[in-house]
């Protein structure tokens, strides 16, 4: 059996990319246990098995740990909402149903890891790719609904961006009541108000077309 000192030699065989994944891991297991406040480049090394110097090879301290392990975990929550919604029928309603359901499902299953982390790991550049898919998934949305309320372009990007600021309502009101019956009640109130906004979208737009000139 290795002894300690041989471990960093057996790591070092590890590609890079799997050392730092392995790494975040340890650190992810470290918070979700006693917070981030319990991360320490040496706590990461003892339960890593490995040096500090190993753990300084690949971050330079513990600030940059946690960014790197928010943003790997944001990551993964971004592809597992988007999996939800592309397993929905291809219309507006159940994919909007699916991307509402999969964020509340999210605030019970994840807001205990990334709430204490936020103020550490949420860095600039997280902060940059949060904008770059919220302006995905809200162009996703605008076409689905241009072409199924049969609205333009524009009216339905302006829509969608007004009715996904309610987003954050919904997830807050998730925080202070979570239960199943409050997911089913909020989802639902999101949905149908959404869908009454865009259906008279499409009504004023039809009448505008039939007035006489």
């Amino acid at each position: 059996m290795p002894t300690r000192a041989t471990e960093p030699e057996t790591t070092e065989r590890l590609s890079a990319d799997v050392r730092r994944e392995l790494l975040l891991d340890v650190t992810k297991a470290i918070v979700k246990e006693s917070g981030p406040a319990a991360v320490t480049m040496g706590t990461v090394a003892d339960r890593a098995e490995v040096t500090r110097a190993l753990v300084y090879k690949h971050f330079d301290n513990k600030d940059t740990l946690l960014a790197a392990l928010y943003q790997r975990e944001a990551r993964a929550l971004d592809r597992q909402i988007r999996h939800v919604v592309e397993a929905a029928p291809e219309r507006f309603e159940p994919r909007l149903r699916a991307f509402v359901g999969a964020a509340l499902d999210a605030v019970g299953e994840h807001a205990p890891f990334f709430t204490p982390l936020r103020s550490v790991g949420n860095s600039p550049e997280t902060r940059g790719e949060q904008r770059r898919w919220d302006r995905r998934t809200s162009g996703y949305f605008a076409s689905l609904a241009a072409e199924e309320f049969d609205i333009d372009e524009r009216t339905a990007a302006s829509a969608i961006a007004v009715l996904f600021t309610g987003i954050q309502s919904l997830l807050s009101q998730m925080r202070a009541r979570p239960s199943a019956e409050q997911r089913r009640y909020l989802e639902d109130t999101y949905v149908e108000m959404s869908l009454g906004a865009l259906t008279r979208l499409a009504t004023h737009r039809s009448d505008c077309d039939l007035a006489p000139e």
